[in-house]
């Protein structure tokens, strides 16, 4: 079994490693982005999926992310769908009925 020191010696190289710090960027900001969308209003996850589902049909991207970009529209779609059923939510405490429909 490795001593404490050795594994100490293990992660401060492997932390040294240009490859293993943008990973774990990389792996952060993809975390952070997923933790914002999940507290934006309806509103804006009904534009970012347009904005996503625009992208996808135009072609202007590149074609090998076409299945991230597919996920991620169908993520922004069940979040949006989570807002909307908050903001119902949130709407009847305040006024005791539903929002409005557009």
């Amino acid at each position: 079994m490795a001593s404490v020191d050795d594994i100490r010696r293990e992660i401060d190289l492997a932390l040294r490693s240009r490859n293993v710090r943008v990973a774990v960027l990389v792996a952060d900001t993809i975390r952070n982005a997923l933790n914002l969308i999940d507290e934006q209003p309806a509103a804006v996850l009904e534009a970012m999926v347009g904005a996503a589902e625009e992208l996808q049909q135009s072609g202007g991207a590149p074609k090998h992310r076409y299945e991230i970009r597919a996920a991620l529209i169908k993520y922004l779609k069940e979040r949006r769908s989570e807002a909307e059923a908050r903001e119902r939510h949130l709407a009847r405490a305040i006024t005791g009925g539903d929002l409005p429909a557009d």
